[in-house]
């Protein structure tokens, strides 16, 4: 199976950098912004993602529109500081923290085969609850490895 559960963009977008911080976005569909917004829905347009960690805008339109954490119903795990609370999956909604429990508990973690269970079933929705548009399984495979090595560190 794929890292990827989700339709890729229809278009490719131009690269554009964050009004503020000037990092580097990358392109997000409308109805993620839509589905994240606890306020206002902006007018439909090109969004990017700023991923800058201090940066307090998460996504920026191509009209100047400036969509803030404090915009969103959903922070996204990657602005401010990382914790084991972090969600690595926004559709079934597993965090660092089961991640690492299960591996103190087991040595093993079931939650990717179970993420992957549920996307075959077509039950995600990542493109409207992950605040990247995009499927989380190569995030929580990505998550799975660091933590493993962190407890390796820690014996």
């Amino acid at each position: 199976m794929s890292d990827s559960c989700c339709s890729p963009s229809q278009k490719p977008l131009a690269l554009r950098s964050c009004p503020v911080s000037d990092f580097r976005g990358k392109p997000v569909e409308w109805l993620t912004i839509a589905a994240l917004a606890a306020r206002r829905v902006p007018p439909r347009q090109d969004f990017w993602m700023c991923k800058d960690p201090d940066c307090d805008v998460v996504y920026f339109g191509e009209d100047g529109t400036l969509m803030l954490t404090s915009d969103l119903h959903v922070i996204p795990s990657f602005k401010g500081a990382p914790s084991r609370n972090d969600l690595v999956c926004y559709c079934f909604l597993y965090s660092c923290q089961e991640i690492e429990d299960e591996l103190r508990a087991s040595g093993e973690t079931t939650i990717f085969d179970r993420i992957t269970a549920e996307v075959k079933a077509g039950n995600c929705a990542c493109e409207v609850r992950n605040p990247s548009g995009q499927c989380c399984l190569g995030d929580v495979k990505k998550a799975i490895q660091e933590t493993r090595e962190t407890l390796q560190l820690m014996q």
